[in-house]
């Protein structure tokens, strides 16, 4: 049926048909969808790489922000680390010195009960207070000093 048509319209029709022209102008219209096809996909392309290109950024923004974050979290636990250390090297001295004032308080607590020994009694007389006993004899020889508490010297046996 087509056939029927087509050879009808050219006989209605009576146009004397040039081939050169009409290939020139079928590869004219092939050359301009050709271009137009061209133009899309270099438009696609365009927008293809800008989308890319946007994405490009927000990755990099995504990145960056996420860096800091852990940077920002790693001197945070860096500080705290170190305050931790601070304080655990705090206490250990604290401990030391509380062991120490334990030990001196302990040695305090001896001498309070040895303080009313007769043999303490009579070491102290002997050193601080230069006393003897009745019928006792000091020598002193000459070329020897000492001090006593009060810091000056005096001659005399310690």
């Amino acid at each position: 049926m087509k056939k029927k048509r087509r050879s009808r319209e050219f006989k209605n029709n009576s146009k004397v048909i040039d081939m050169e022209q009409a290939r020139q102008e079928r590869q004219e219209k092939r050359r301009e969808q050709r271009e137009e096809e061209e133009q899309k996909q270099t438009q696609s392309m365009e927008r293809k790489n800008k989308r890319l290109r946007n994405l490009k950024k927000k990755q990099s923004r995504r990145r960056m922000i996420t860096a800091g974050v852990v940077m920002a979290l790693i001197v945070v636990m860096f500080f705290s680390l170190a305050g931790i250390i601070k304080l655990q090297v705090k206490e250990h001295e604290m401990q030391q010195q509380q062991a120490q004032l334990q030990q001196e308080k302990e040695e305090l607590e001896d001498e309070i009960e040895n303080q009313n020994d007769e043999e303490r009694v009579e070491e102290e007389a002997r050193s601080r207070l230069k006393l003897i006993k009745p019928g006792e004899t000091i020598y002193i020889p000459e070329d020897e000093t000492f001090e006593d508490e009060t810091g000056s010297e005096e001659d005399g046996e310690e």
